[in-house]
């Protein structure tokens, strides 16, 4: 009975001490989550004279839009991140963490889409966050980035879902642009889909993974539309899920990592926990809305070519947009000029996985320094 007692008492103690740590750690992360960026210092300390580092709830075409801007010096070229999903925005700091950090090369502008992370709120009606107006969003941005930082074209970079929205955005209006760049290229997602939902059945298959071969069985082959039991959502999470357990994207996820993540001060405390955490639902609401019109692009048919040179980064190991049909896309376009840069072993995130490789082809090949 002692001994119950012993253990009860030390479990007790374990669990306070448990329960200090992480408020400690909820505290610090509070403390050190002013929502300014962190600014680019010299040697000394002090702010580099010529850098931006700064984020706003911009309007654009009428409608609040968070979009983050950094940079070593502001006379760099202009680079715009079009974000994947649909609905999936990128943390700056992932930029910085994994070594890609293209913020000594260019200016980087961060843009979170209509009805995606901090661009969202119950103001926005779900009929206005369309493929179109996400589209003349990312042209009005474009427009003010010259503009701002006094450029004749600045460069765009689309990654997933974001390669499309780029391509149409650079279809729409050439004139904006240096350069269109793709990773994980999304050229024709029903037909990705097709291929994509053949390699987690095969792999399931290969590995006796009944349970995935199960849920499989269930979603059915894609188009997901013609399901009953599964919404289109539901059935590419579910098939998602199976295609990360034999293609993961490799990922940085030691400690260190997870808290300079946290400790950004990029984001305050609320928009952290609250807004990120606490309701994933109500903060990529468009992962859901356009979803529908995903599956329905189609760029060999809609952009057979772009006005600008293009360059595609592309995993071989890539199942969320097929490299083969990445690869077909890339291989039919018309363009001035166009290069193909396949990473060995990669999955839908090269510039996380080969940060250096993908770094080198900006300085070296887009830029050609």
């Amino acid at each position: 009975m002692k001994i119950v007692k012993k253990i009860g008492k030390w479990l007790l103690i374990l669990l306070g001490a448990l329960i200090t740590f992480i408020l400690v750690v909820l505290l610090i992360i509070r403390i050190n989550s002013s929502g300014e960026e962190e600014p680019f210092l010299d040697e000394k300390g002090n702010v580099l004279p010529n850098s931006i580092a700064t984020h706003e709830d911009m309007t654009i075409n009428g409608v609040q839009q968070r979009v983050t801007i950094r940079g070593k010096d502001k006379n760099n070229p202009v680079l715009l991140i079009v974000h994947g999903g649909p609905g999936a925005p990128i943390l700056p700091v992932i930029y910085k963490l994994s070594g890609i950090d293209l913020e000594d090369i260019f200016t980087v502008c961060y843009w979170e889409q209509r009805g995606s992370g901090l661009a969202y709120n119950d103001s926005i009606p779900d009929s206005s966050i369309t493929l179109d107006h996400i589209v003349d969003d990312g042209l009005e941005l474009s427009n003010q980035l010259k503009k701002t930082f006094k450029k004749d074209k600045i460069y765009i970079e689309g990654l997933s879902w974001g390669t499309a929205v780029a391509a149409y955005m650079v279809q729409k209006q050439p004139e904006l642009y240096h350069a269109y760049i793709g990773s994980g290229l999304m050229a024709n997602l029903s037909l990705s889909e097709e291929l994509s939902y053949e390699f987690a059945m095969s792999e399931s298959q290969k590995h006796n993974d009944t349970v995935s071969i199960s849920q499989l069985k269930q979603i059915g082959r894609p188009p997901y539309v013609k399901n009953s039991k599964n919404s289109v959502t539901e059935a590419f999470e579910i098939e998602r899920q199976i295609v990360m357990k034999y293609a993961p994207i490799k990922l940085d996820t030691d400690f260190n990592f997870i808290k300079s993540m946290f400790l950004d001060n990029g984001l305050t405390f609320k928009e952290k926990f609250t807004d990120m955490i606490n309701s994933p639902e109500s903060y990529y609401p468009a992962a859901k809305i356009l979803l529908p019109t995903a599956i329905g692009m189609n760029l060999m048919r809609d952009i057979p070519e772009l006005k600008v040179p293009v360059y595609i980064l592309q995993g071989d190991n890539d199942h969320f947009t097929e490299t083969p049909v990445a690869k077909m896309y890339f291989d039919s376009i018309i363009a001035p000029s166009k290069k193909w840069f396949l990473f060995e072993n990669g999955t839908h995130g090269v510039q996380i996985e080969y940060p250096e490789k993908y770094r080198s082809i900006y300085i070296n090949e887009i830029l050609g320094k």
